[in-house]
């Protein structure tokens, strides 16, 4: 009983201390960089050294904006998320160092670094591999 007791005041805990993951992944911080081009596309399109974090690279047309300038259309936006969740100074630097033009860091530790042609600081949406981490609740489900 005293189990039972114990995993409802805890479930009740992390309900009030993490509120919907959802709204958090939906919210981010932007910022806009001068970015080095030509060091981003190395980083992204290079295998990861081990030195660095890993990341997961995401390219997408340019054409799903409307573009009626087709040279415009003919580049791809190229993003960087980091696989680890991160701390908003720390994506910040993290995307300066890699040459990004503005990244995105979302309130669940989600770090997007934004390379040249993207518009509206890449894609809205928070797509990193282990972040959020997974919370305890979600590891008995499994």
């Amino acid at each position: 009983m005293k189990t039972i007791i114990y995993m409802l005041f805890a479930f009740s805990y992390i309900q009030c201390v993490f509120p919907d993951l959802a709204k958090l992944q939906r919210k981010s911080h932007t910022e806009e960089f001068e970015g080095v081009p030509p060091l981003f596309r190395a980083m992204s399109s290079s295998p990861n050294d081990g030195y660095t974090y890993n990341w997961s690279v995401v390219s997408f047309s340019t054409d799903d904006y409307d573009s009626y300038d087709l040279s415009e259309s003919l580049v791809n936006c190229t993003v960087l998320y980091l696989d680890q969740c991160t701390s908003w100074n720390k994506c910040r630097q993290t995307c300066l160092k890699t040459g990004a033009t503005s990244y995105r860091w979302f309130h669940d530790g989600c770090c997007e670094c934004v390379g040249e042609y993207c518009v509206n600081y890449g894609v809205n949406e928070s797509r990193c591999r282990m972040c959020p981490e997974p919370s305890s609740d979600d590891e008995d489900e499994d």
